[in-house]
């Protein structure tokens, strides 16, 4: 058997390393567009499965194509999302070739799904946004559901540190989707937020991370999890970085990107501002001293059992590259073991069986401690919950 990986940049290689260690695999093919920087993964995956390497644009969908042929499942783990996401389902859907995605852009997920026919009638499944965040978050609420008979709240929320920033394509993401609106569900309708300003909310995380506030942010997950719950009253996403002011820093940098006229002067020499913003951001993200590299994530889901309203908790804390490339490569996996078998576009709340993908995560990868909770609640008031 032979799996793809589009990209090896922090997370795409967490993912070829899973996959090499975990996957009962033939061969890796690990595809970017600087091959000679995938190359040092030679030096420590030696032995069975094999790497292959080969250069390529994952925005060129035909050369992406031929890629895939021969391949029994792709993770594209090429950022941002926003440039790469479609080009890349397109091929895959052609090929016929199951994929994985870690896509964590809402306005992308919203494009996405309108290939969901295309990818049904190819008889493959394409999961949608299996990182950390959307991904195991989405996960967690499943198994969370799993354990009421109706579900009325979904909170999902997330911490990410200053002192693990990614790759630079993180932070295109970043400046393109949470520098300005949110989305949030509440009683039918999709309302719009302002990300990192609207909605706080002090959440008490894992430690070391702790309690912190948090905002409604630009992600994908309010879009599929109020599809995957249409009678859920609210579903909404909110997040800080580690330190908060890093949240400013966004906002202020994305606002200069979305209101440049175009390309601007700078040193005689004309500059992209979202390459300098990207690029910015990261430096400045790399030379704060004192912050710990530990990010969370949390669900809270509340809804009913036996006639008493409930709520079911999850929480874990841990980084950032690990919690998003190894997702990946599980769910790569599931499908090679015949455990996804629905076909389509799909978030990971649809398609993927939350006891298998947990253990692997948690038990056998040992990625982190998943901490979890379960409660009846008193009567609440409809005004009650947070917006």
């Amino acid at each position: 058997m032979r799996a793809l990986v589009l990209g090896c940049g922090e997370m795409g290689e967490v993912a070829a390393r899973d996959l090499h260690r975990h996957g009962e695999l033939d061969t890796i093919r690990v595809a970017t567009r600087t091959p000679e920087r995938a190359r040092g993964l030679l030096s420590d995956l030696a032995g069975r499965p094999a790497l292959e390497f080969a250069g390529v644009d994952a925005g060129d969908e035909d050369a992406v194509l031929q890629l895939m042929r021969g391949c029994e499942v792709a993770v594209n783990c090429v950022g941002p999302n926003y440039k790469y996401e479609l080009p890349v389902a397109r091929a895959a859907i052609r090929a016929r070739v199951p994929l994985v995605d870690i896509n964590d852009d809402h306005e992308t997920t919203l494009s996405m799904l309108e290939l969901d026919e295309r990818a049904r009638a190819a008889g493959i499944v394409v999961v949608l946004g299996l990182g950390a965040s959307p991904g195991v978050n989405n996960v967690l609420v499943r198994a969370a559901a799993n354990q009421l008979e109706e579900v009325d709240e979904i909170h999902t929320s997330w911490i990410m540190s200053a002192a693990d920033p990614g790759g630079l394509a993180l932070s295109y993401h970043l400046l393109h989707s949470l520098s300005g609106r949110a989305l949030t569900w509440r009683d039918g309708r999709m309302l719009e937020a302002a990300s990192f300003v609207d909605g706080c909310e002090a959440i008490d995380f894992p430690e070391p991370v702790g309690r912190l506030d948090v905002f409604h942010v630009g992600h994908p997950e309010p879009i599929t999890l109020a599809r995957a719950f249409p009678r859920a009253r609210v579903v909404d996403d909110k997040a800080s970085f580690q330190p908060p002011l890093v949240n400013d820093v966004i906002r202020s940098l994305g606002r200069m990107v979305h209101e440049a006229p175009g390309l601007v002067p700078c040193g005689g020499s004309l500059v992209d501002p979202m390459d300098f913003a990207a690029a910015y951001l990261r430096i400045y993200c790399k030379s704060l001293r004192g912050v710990g590299a530990d990010g969370a994530l949390r669900v809270e889901v509340i809804g009913r059992l036996r006639g008493k309203r409930r709520r079911v908790v999850f929480a874990c804390a841990g980084r950032l590259g690990q919690g998003t490339g190894v997702p990946a490569s599980i769910g790569a996996l599931m499908i090679l073991h015949g455990k996804v078998p629905k076909t389509g576009v799909l978030p990971p709340e649809d398609c993927i069986e939350p006891e298998e993908f947990l253990y692997e995560l948690f038990n056998r990868r040992n990625l982190a401690q998943l901490l979890g909770w379960a409660e009846d609640l008193e009567p609440a008031p409809e005004e009650s919950v947070p917006v």
